[in-house]
């Protein structure tokens, strides 16, 4: 290592050596398959970006024209079901293919996974929300099938993930209870606390799950180059623990609705903050080189810190959630994207380095965080400090489009 620093397979593909030492990822089978259908990232990434922007959007057209109407659901729809959700079947159809040396994702999943958040988004944006859940419902089951068949079928030889990585599987079935529960509103005014409850498992619930997940593998490799060992048939009291976890976060909706809303928030905060520590790793500092890493580990912080404000500060509540929305999900979700990316494409000068795209989605991430946070503080500029918020959203996620686009048909 003397003199330079080699990006090793197992980071470049972002799954972690695949055996006992000898840093080897299996490629996934049917390698004649189609990039799209080989990488789908790169399909569902820009996808979610344009989707991200459908979103954001709707709030500079309203700030700066007049145009639209102030309703918030279809810019929740968008930026969870749609930009969110993207950036998370995009990794998980790339990664767990390989990460199990199995085939590709077959073209139908792959076609699901691009064509329901599109439906779903443009459903919101019309106000045609029973159409738009009806195909976020089927994207939801086609990536259960996937995940679960994958992680428990496939050659002898396969690695396992981590023992964390049941959080996947939990957490998109937390999306599809909330979108189920949001239902009941159209019952009546006395269903609208269980309408509450479905919101929050679909909003907050499954991509802080997802994260505490996938974050156990990835948050190590990308931060430090380290990947956590496989999942065994003898972690049982892990397996438990995380199985705990999960019950406890859906539980901490219920909570937050029906008991105690400050109560909800902290157990979701702490349980975030509890499993980011120990399976990932989070309370150590990024050691591998590379700028997008940092953005990567502090984003993850803003989970459980997101949270937390927003159970200490009642007032500020939808400001602190930003912390989440913008500084944890968004900006993981834009982070990873950096690094598969680059990884794939086999560009290791920018993901050891700081690429200027890099450092601009940084900034600008953190500019439209601080703007949206001066609505809780002004609320009579609302318009001025949301409209500016979501330019430098917008800002952002061109400064990652212009990295991204020159490398999302290059093979390394």
């Amino acid at each position: 290592m003397a003199g330079s620093i080699q990006v090793m397979p197992e980071e470049a593909s972002c799954e972690g050596p695949a055996g006992e030492g000898d840093g080897h990822v299996p490629p996934p089978l049917d390698a004649a398959a189609p990039l799209w259908r080989r990488e789908p990232y790169r399909v569902l990434f820009p996808l979610g970006v344009v989707l991200g922007w459908v979103g954001v959007a709707k709030w500079l057209l309203l700030a700066t024209a007049g145009v639209g109407t102030f309703s918030s659901a279809d810019h929740a729809i968008a930026q969870v079901q749609g930009f969110m959700m993207c950036f998370a079947a995009g990794f998980l159809l790339t990664a767990i293919p390989r990460r199990t040396a199995s085939a590709p994702a077959s073209v139908g999943v792959v076609v699901v996974a691009a064509l329901a958040p599109t439906l779903t988004t443009i459903a919101a944006v019309f106000e045609r929300f029973a159409w738009s859940q009806a195909a976020w419902l089927v994207l939801v089951a086609t990536l259960v099938g996937f995940v679960v068949r994958r992680l428990r079928g496939g050659a002898a030889a396969r690695r396992r993930p981590p023992v964390a990585f049941v959080w996947v599987p939990l957490s998109f079935l937390m999306g599809l209870a909330g979108s189920l529960l949001m239902a009941f509103r159209a019952l009546g005014p006395e269903w609208r606390p269980l309408h509450t409850v479905g919101k929050g498992l679909l909003v907050q619930g499954m991509f802080v799950g997802l994260i505490l997940g996938v974050g156990s593998m990835v948050i190590p490799l990308i931060t430090r180059g380290t990947a956590p060992p496989d999942a065994s048939p003898r972690d049982h009291l892990a397996l438990g623990g995380h199985l705990l976890g999960a019950l406890l976060l859906a539980g901490s909706f219920v909570i937050e609705e029906y008991v105690d809303a400050r109560a909800g928030l902290t157990l979701r905060g702490l349980i975030a903050l509890a499993v980011l520590v120990a399976a990932a790793g989070l309370a150590r500092r990024p050691t591998t080189p590379g700028l997008h890493r940092w953005l990567v580990w502090l984003g993850a912080w803003c989970v459980p810190l997101g949270l937390l404000l927003a159970a200490a500060f009642p007032a500020q509540r939808a400001g602190a959630l930003h912390v989440l929305f913008l500084g944890g999900f968004a900006t993981l979700a834009l982070a990873v994207g950096v690094h598969v990316t680059l990884a794939h494409a086999g560009d290791e000068r920018r993901l050891l380095g700081r690429p200027w795209p890099v450092a601009a989605l940084g900034v600008l991430l953190v500019v439209a965080l601080a703007l949206r946070l001066a609505v809780s503080f002004d609320p009579a500029r609302l318009w001025l400090w949301l409209g500016a918020s979501s330019a430098a959203f917008l800002l952002a996620t061109a400064a990652w489009a212009a990295l991204a686009a020159p490398r999302l048909l290059r093979e390394a």
